[in-house]
């Protein structure tokens, strides 16, 4: 089977296309990028936003992971929509012109918002998304369910942490450099997802899904403080010993958001994430899809680190 990539030069794109290599699959990657060498794959030029660069990309395609994405927790809607709204029901419609049956979507547990509860989030949970990026994805899930002739699935990861992130990247320096703070007590859980393991479940959910459904993949579940900790303590520094209210972090994100000409440090996104509890379920991926995470704290903090120190 021959399968397309959007968005497989990216941070999550470059695990799809290991995983799909390692399983027997021939991969064609859309990219804007002029230069891209990926061993094993074949690379074609295309942008999502264009829908006429896209439609010979995949005359001889099988099946698409649409990944290519605006992810960002601050900057214009029009920007984050033309992308994550416009550029998916392109690369649906070109599917259909293609005669593509068969599309695998990377969504965003952002879909749920942030309900800050114990209780476990399942698929079917309330939607209630918070800033743009995250409406974009729930409006790119509503547009694809409404298109008839493809079967469909979408996988919805929470944070996503692991080597080259840029999440990753900011919570390492912050750290190393004694600036991490935390939101409340530190008490509150964090839903993570490794790369290799979303990478994986978009793989099982081409094979497995007969009916065009909806996953949320997960890694782990951990209490922020002991993902802060242990990755202070592979760093060889003093884990975070500061905190500060959440009435008063938000409020500090709140007007960067409103003032700022550039990205704040702090946005209401960020004091949300970890200020407050999400417990994320993949208990149907693992019933359905037989999805098992391969990656817990200690190894993605691990992953986290081998490539942060490399630099």
């Amino acid at each position: 089977m021959k399968v397309l990539v959007t968005g497989g030069s990216g941070f999550i794109g470059r695990h799809i296309v290991e995983e799909l290599l390692e399983h027997g699959y021939e991969v064609k990657i859309l990219t804007r990028k002029r230069l891209l060498n990926i061993k094993g794959a074949e690379i074609a030029r295309g942008d999502i936003t264009q829908f006429d660069t896209l439609l010979s990309a995949m005359d001889d395609i099988d099946a698409v992971f649409h990944n290519a994405a605006y992810a960002a927790d601050w900057g214009k809607r029009e920007e984050i929509y033309n992308v994550n709204v416009k550029g998916t029901m392109n690369v649906a419609r070109a599917c259909m012109e293609n005669g593509i049956e068969r599309m695998i979507f990377t969504s965003s547990a952002g879909v749920y918002g942030f309900p800050n509860t114990m209780e476990e989030i399942t698929e079917d949970s309330p939607k209630k998304p918070i800033n743009a990026y995250q409406k974009s994805k729930l409006d790119a899930e509503k547009a694809l369910r409404n298109l008839e002739g493809m079967r469909i699935s979408i996988v919805r990861p929470p944070l996503v942490l692991g080597a080259g992130g840029k999440a990753s990247q900011i919570i390492l320096e912050r750290i190393e450099k004694g600036e991490m703070t935390y939101i409340g007590s530190g008490d509150t859980l964090l839903s993570v997802a490794h790369p290799k393991d979303v990478a994986r479940c978009l793989r099982l959910s081409l094979e497995k899904d007969m009916k065009g459904s909806t996953y949320n993949v997960v890694s782990f579940i951990s209490p922020v403080r002991d993902i802060f900790e242990e990755i202070a303590h592979k760093l060889g520094v003093k884990p975070p010993e500061k905190h500060v209210s959440y009435a008063i972090a938000y409020a500090v994100a709140f007007f960067s958001e409103m003032f700022s000409r550039k990205e704040p440090s702090l946005t209401r996104f960020r004091v949300k994430s970890f200020g407050t509890s999400r417990r994320i379920s993949c208990e149907k991926a693992k019933k359905e899809l037989g999805y098992e995470p391969e990656f817990d704290l200690k190894m993605t903090v691990g992953d986290m680190i081998s490539w942060y120190v490399s630099q």
